[in-house]
């Protein structure tokens, strides 16, 4: 699976042969990942740097970046199961269906393309190769975790956090008891005492970098599963080695 898909219209005749019409189709996914890493790299800079008397700004800039990077992970988890699909339905020899399976792909290609979530259409191709994901397990229940945390920024709701019995209620609450084994650092940018989880202390570096390094080990698994390699390259891949988090004392 290339950075670039190429095709062209050829006519033969008597006369020789005559290409009619040259297209190229980009793949989107890389750039996504690319930002991601990018993104979670800038909000390390910051916490590096931070010496806890922080401006405005540079909390709000550090916030982008954490921002930026979850959202742009979750856009490459997208972005490759929607060219996988694209590879399926024009029958990518390096992609083996049965003839049956090949067939099914073609029927419920609209209707996965348009109306299923990210997680849907990764097991509906697994399953068109007698594979699935064990959604109890890693790395599917991590990126579960990840989709649902873009969401929540995506389409964030304000709620109301205090302290007492109605807290366990919270969206911050039940985020925090399914991410605190998830992320190794929490925002050091944020305050102390009873600031929220979500979205305040979990949108530090410790999460974009789990936010990264999740998308890939699905996508890894994946690809894995249906028998072929990873749609990372070597040169990819090691762009997006991130700084290491400090064990905490």
């Amino acid at each position: 699976m290339t950075e670039f898909g190429l095709k062209a219209t050829v006519n033969i005749d008597s006369g020789g042969m005559e290409v009619n019409q040259i297209e190229i189709r980009s793949r989107l996914s890389f750039s996504h990942l690319k930002a991601s890493a990018h993104l979670a790299r800038l909000s390390y800079e910051i916490e590096a740097a931070d010496d806890g008397k922080h401006s405005t700004e540079s909390f709000y800039v550090h916030r982008a970046y954490v921002i930026g990077s979850i959202i742009t992970a979750t856009s490459y988890l997208e972005a490759s199961i929607n060219e996988c699909l694209a590879a399926l339905k024009e029958g990518d020899s390096s992609i083996k269906l049965s003839a049956d399976a090949a067939a099914l792909m073609k029927i419920m290609w609209e209707d996965i393309d348009l109306k299923k979530k990210i997680l849907e259409k990764y097991q509906i191709v697994l399953t068109l190769t007698e594979n699935e994901f064990d959604t109890g397990k890693e790395p599917y229940e991590s990126t579960s975790y990840l989709i649902k945390l873009r969401n929540a920024i995506v389409h964030y709701k304000p709620e109301w956090v205090g302290t007492g019995d109605s807290d366990e209620n919270t969206f911050s609450e039940k985020l925090r008891k399914k991410l605190e084994n998830k992320i190794k650092k929490l925002n050091p940018l944020a305050g102390a005492g009873d600031c929220a989880f979500f979205p305040h202390k979990c949108l530090g570096y410790g999460c974009a970098k789990w936010a990264v390094e999740t998308s890939i080990k699905f996508t890894d698994e994946f690809f894995s599963k249906m028998g072929l390699p990873s749609n990372l390259n070597e040169n990819v891949r090691s762009e997006m080695s991130l700084p290491e988090i400090p064990l905490q004392h």
